[in-house]
């Protein structure tokens, strides 16, 4: 009888690749996986992933890396991951960073691991964005350049506000480290308009940090504006709006925490 079972499934399989592009291959995988049915998933990704299709690799990597459905095998994760990364799929090129980074099924490679990031970031990943900022900071894989680390750096901090608080935080902390720096100088030139546009900039998002935290950021905030004269303070507005593309949300509630301003 089990034999009958798998006989007709994979029959049932064979006519549905019979003909079949990759992209249409990889949403009839998808559409079992939203039924909740991997194993009629896998035999699919993996014929979509054999013609290119960037999002069957992944996700054909996916499934060794976890040892869904195939027998976990980071090796051959990675050279299926590599493929889709290669097309640009971004969830690929971040998981083959983190390969290379730590030696996952692979030899450590930190130059790889590195260049990986920055395409990643380059589709602007906050995670990978932030990795990047880390290297060009330590020389990790790449040359130190402080320059570079700075660019990466206002790059995040400029992106838009997200729903998720993890990568939100990330992107929010930059804004931060950017107001603190150009505050106190630290490898840039002392500026107080920069350091108080950023301030404002990161007030949009003052949620991703604890309340503790957001009320020492206000202090911060007060006491940078008593070395600003009202003309220098509206620049920053403009020069804020400007960095971010859109007009500031939350600069009525900059002296408020976020419990506040529920």
């Amino acid at each position: 009888m089990n034999k009958i079972l798998t006989f007709i499934l994979l029959s049932f399989t064979v006519s549905i690749c019979k003909g079949q592009t990759a992209d249409e291959l990889n949403k009839q995988a998808k559409d079992f996986l939203i039924a909740g049915d991997t194993k009629s998933a896998v035999p699919l990704f993996k014929k979509a992933a054999e013609m290119g299709q960037p999002e069957a690799q992944y996700n054909y990597g996916y499934y060794f890396q976890q040892g869904i459905e195939v027998e976990k095998n980071d090796s051959i994760a990675n050279i299926w991951l590599l493929k889709s990364a290669k097309q640009g799929w971004l969830d690929a090129q971040f998981k083959i960073a983190y390969s290379y980074a730590v030696g996952r099924g692979c030899t450590k490679n930190m130059n790889q691991a590195f260049y990986w990031s920055v395409q990643c970031g380059q589709q602007n990943d906050p995670e990978c964005m932030n990795n990047v900022i880390g290297c060009y900071n330590d020389g990790t894989g790449t040359n130190k350049n402080l320059d570079s680390a700075l660019a990466w750096t206002i790059r995040l901090a400029s992106l838009p506000d997200l729903e998720n608080l993890q990568l939100s935080g990330i992107i929010t902390g930059a804004r931060k480290s950017l107001a603190i720096r150009y505050r106190d100088g630290n490898y840039v030139s002392k500026d107080k308009i920069k350091s108080y546009m950023w301030f404002l900039i990161y007030n949009e998002s003052k949620r991703d940090f604890a309340i503790m935290e957001q009320r020492s950021n206000i202090d911060l905030i007060k006491e940078l504006e008593k070395n600003l004269s009202q003309s220098e303070k509206d620049k920053a507005k403009q020069d804020a709006e400007k960095q971010i593309g859109r007009k500031l949300k939350q600069l009525d509630n900059l002296y408020k925490d976020s419990l506040e301003t529920e």
